[in-house]
């Protein structure tokens, strides 16, 4: 099973009063915050394998981490003992 993630990203400066956003793909933190705050640019830092290490200057540092979760038995699922 594919774990969902999240992207981290925490400034250096405050942003309308926080320093902490979470988001679920790199192209969303740029509908909320710009390049000039972040430090790099969309395209750049689709380069940066976020799995393997954090992103880090002197605006921002960014992490991406997953998602765990309790499995449930909710849902779609076979009764036990049907067939």
């Amino acid at each position: 099973m594919k774990l969902p993630k999240v992207i981290h990203v925490e400034l250096r400066e405050p942003y309308n009063g926080k320093r902490h956003f979470y988001f679920g793909s790199i192209a969303a933190i740029f509908d909320e915050l710009s390049e000039e705050q972040i430090g790099i640019k969309k395209e750049s830092l689709w380069n940066v394998d976020l799995s393997r290490v954090e992103y880090q200057n002197k605006y921002c540092t960014i992490r991406m981490g997953f998602i765990k979760r309790k499995k449930t038995f909710r849902g779609n699922f076979k009764k036990r003992g049907s067939l």
